[in-house]
C-alpha cells in the first residue's frame, strides 16, 4: 500500500480496562479479554492522522486481530487502559500503532459507539504529521495517506470497519 515500515510486538491483552456506563462513569475494572468477550462498555481513543497536504492516513487492520480483522480504517486508536486519560491513550496508541511521537493532538468530539461486538465511549482527536510512519505489524498490515475524497468513496463502498464508518461519518457531519 505504501512505503511504510512495520514494527512492534502485539501481545495478548491482559491489562485492566475500565468498564463504564453511558455517562462515562467507571463501574469496575476487568481484564481486556473479559471486556472483549462480554462486549462490556469501555473507553476508546481515536485519532485521525492528516499530513500537511490534508490527506488522511488509511490503514488495513491486521487479519489476526479479534475485532474487524483485515478491514480498512481511517483512524488510529484503541482501548483506554484503566485509570488512563483519553488523551494519554491517544498518544500511546499513535506511538504503538504508527510510530508517531510528540504530535499535537486536537480534540474533535465525543462519540458513543454501540454494536454487537464493540461498545465504547470514544473521544476523537486529529493530528497533522509529516514524518515517517512505522506500522506495528501485529495491528496494522499496511497504510498510506489518501485524499479525503478517496476516504469518502471507501466509506460509501462499505470498505471501512464499522467503528471507522461511525467515527468518520461523525467527522464528516461536523465538517459541514
Amino acid at each position: 500500500m505504501g512505503d511504510v515500515q512495520n514494527k512492534g510486538a502485539w501481545q495478548i491483552k491482559e491489562e485492566l480496562i475500565d468498564v463504564v456506563d453511558d455517562d462515562d462513569n467507571v463501574l469496575r475494572q476487568v481484564a481486556w479479554k473479559e471486556m472483549h468477550e462480554k462486549n462490556l462498555t469501555h473507553r476508546a481513543a481515536n485519532i485521525f492522522v492528516f499530513n500537511s497536504k490534508g490527506r488522511i492516513f488509511l490503514h488495513r487492520r491486521n487479519r489476526s486481530l479479534p475485532l474487524y480483522p483485515g478491514m480498512y480504517d481511517v483512524k488510529a486508536g484503541g482501548v483506554v487502559r484503566a485509570g488512563e486519560s483519553y488523551e494519554k491513550a491517544a498518544g500511546r496508541e499513535l506511538k504503538e500503532e504508527l510510530g508517531i511521537e510528540g504530535a499535537e493532538l486536537e480534540y474533535l468530539f465525543d462519540l458513543k459507539f454501540r454494536s454487537s461486538h464493540n461498545n465504547n465511549n470514544r473521544k476523537v482527536y486529529r493530528c497533522v504529521y509529516d514524518g515517517k510512519i512505522r506500522l506495528q505489524k501485529e495491528e496494522v498490515e499496511e497504510g498510506k495517506f489518501i485524499t479525503v475524497a478517496e476516504a469518502k468513496k471507501m466509506l460509501q463502498e462499505g470498505k471501512l470497519s464499522p467503528s471507522a464508518t461511525a467515527v468518520f461519518n461523525e467527522y464528516l457531519k461536523r465538517q459541514k
